[in-house]
C-alpha cells in the first residue's frame, strides 16, 4: 500500500533526525532565528488533529446530520454520521500523519539535513494526503487542504529560499505570509466559525500574578484578558492587527473596550464581520489594511495587539520589519503594543521589535494553558513606545 511506504520513509525520517539528537522545543523557540523552520508550523499539524478530534467526538456521540458531522460530502460517501465516524477517523490519522512530518521536517531543518531530495520526499507524502480527501468537501478537509498546503510552501520556501509569490506558483502551496492564502481560505468558511492560535479574550490560563507594566504591584491573572487588561482602559483607542474571525474583539467589547479598529487583509472577512456586528457593535470598525503600509495617522493608537499576525509573516522579514515599524508610528508616544505569541523575548523582542523600532521598554508576561501536545508556554510581550 501506499501509506505503508510513505509511513516506512517517514519513520526512517524520523530515525535520522533523532540520531542526531535534536534539543528540546523550550530550546528551539528560545534560540535565535536565521534559516531554521518556523515553530508555529508546528501547529499545523497540531491544528488538524484538534479539528478531527473534535469531529470525531460528535460522530462517535451520534449528532452527525445527513451529510456528516463534518459536513462532508463526496462521491460514494455516506458522510460521518452515517457511517460512525470511520470517514474522521481517518483524517484524524492523516492529521496525525501531517503533524509528524512537520516534527520531522522541523528537526532536519534546524540540523542542516534536509536537502531538495529529502524536501521531494516529504511533498510526495503530502501529495498522499491530498489524494486521500480528493473529491470531498466539508471543514475537515477543507482545513486538511489548507494545512497541507502551507507546510508545502513553507518546505519549499526554506529549502529553495522562495520569494511568497514564486512560492504561490507551485502546485497547492502558500505561505501564511500571502494575503491570497488568507482570502482563500476565508472565502471557504462560514461567518460562524472561528479561527485562534492562542485563545481569545476569555481563554483561561494557569493561574498567575505578574506586574503589569514593570511596575510594582502583583496582580492575578486567570484569563488572557486579565493579562491584556491593566494595558487598556475604556477610553483606549485600540487597533486589533489582523483581527481574522476570531471573537477577540467582540468580547473585548462586551467588556467594556469599544474602541476598537479591526484590521486585515481579507476584505472578504471584514465584509462579513461588518455586516454581522455592525449593528450591534456600532463603536467597532473594520478597515482593509496592509500590516506593512498603514493607513493610519502617526500616534493614532494608544494600544496596538497582534495575536498571531506577527508570527505568520516571520518567515518573509522585510514584511515582519515594515509591519513592526508601521504599528510603532502608528502608536502614540507611551502607547503599548502587545504581542501574544509562542516566541520568548529573545525572539519576539531582541530580534524582531527592537531592530525595528524605538521602544521606551518592553516587558514579558510568560503564561500556561492547556494546550498542543507539550507546548504549553506563551508569552505576553508589552513594549512602550518612547514618550
Amino acid at each position: 500500500m501506499v501509506a505503508s511506504k510513505k509511513g516506512g520513509n517517514d519513520a526512517r525520517r524520523r530515525k535520522q533526525a533523532e540520531d542526531e539528537q535534536p534539543p528540546a522545543s523550550s530550546e528551539r523557540r528560545n534560540r535565535k532565528k536565521k534559516d531554521g523552520w518556523p515553530w508555529w508550523l508546528w501547529l499545523v499539524g497540531s491544528l488538524g488533529l484538534l479539528a478531527c478530534a473534535g469531529q470525531l467526538l460528535v460522530a462517535i456521540g451520534g449528532g452527525g446530520s445527513e451529510k456528516g458531522s463534518s459536513g462532508s460530502t463526496g462521491k460514494g460517501s455516506k458522510g460521518v454520521g452515517g457511517n460512525k465516524g470511520s470517514n474522521t477517523q481517518r483524517y484524524l490519522a492523516l492529521a496525525l500523519r501531517l503533524q509528524e512530518m512537520t516534527e520531522v521536517a522541523a528537526t532536519m531543518m534546524d540540523h542542516g539535513l534536509m536537502d531538495s531530495e529529502k524536501a521531494k520526499d516529504l511533498d510526495e507524502e503530502l501529495t498522499s494526503i491530498e489524494e486521500e480527501i480528493a473529491g470531498r468537501e466539508g471543514k475537515v478537509e477543507r482545513d486538511l487542504r489548507a494545512m497541507v498546503s502551507v507546510v508545502r510552501g513553507t518546505l519549499y520556501q526554506k529549502t529553495g529560499k522562495l520569494s511568497d509569490e514564486q512560492v504561490e506558483k507551485l502546485k497547492n502551496s502558500f505561505t501564511y505570509a500571502n494575503p491570497r492564502y488568507w482570502d482563500d481560505y476565508y472565502n471557504k468558511t462560514s461567518a460562524e466559525e472561528r479561527f485562534d492560535w492562542y485563545g481569545d479574550w476569555q481563554t483561561s490560563i494557569k493561574e498567575m500574578s505578574f506586574a503589569p507594566k514593570g511596575g510594582p504591584d502583583q496582580v492575578t491573572a486567570h484569563t488572557i484578558g486579565d493579562l491584556l487588561r491593566p494595558y487598556l482602559t475604556p477610553e483606549s483607542q485600540i487597533m486589533m492587527l489582523g483581527c481574522g474571525n476570531s471573537n477577540m474583539s467582540e468580547q473585548m467589547y462586551t467588556a467594556g473596550f469599544e474602541n476598537i479598529v479591526n484590521v486585515d487583509i481579507s476584505e472578504k472577512l471584514l465584509a462579513s464581520l461588518r455586516e454581522r456586528l455592525g449593528a450591534s457593535m456600532p463603536r467597532m470598525r473594520w478597515v482593509y489594511e496592509n500590516a506593512s503600509a498603514l493607513s493610519f495617522e502617526a500616534g493614532t493608537f494608544d494600544v496596538t495587539i497582534d495575536k498571531g499576525t506577527l508570527d505568520a509573516i516571520e518567515q518573509n522579514k522585510p514584511l515582519l520589519q515594515s509591519a513592526v515599524t508601521e504599528a510603532h508610528r502608528t502608536l502614540r508616544p507611551g502607547g503599548y503594543f502587545l504581542s501574544v505569541t509562542f516566541n520568548s523575548p529573545e525572539v519576539r523582542v531582541e530580534q524582531q521589535l527592537r531592530p525595528a523600532a524605538d521602544w521606551e521598554s518592553c516587558h514579558t508576561h510568560t503564561f500556561d494553558r492547556h494546550a498542543l501536545k507539550e507546548r504549553t508556554t506563551y508569552y505576553l510581550h508589552a513594549c512602550e513606545k518612547t514618550q
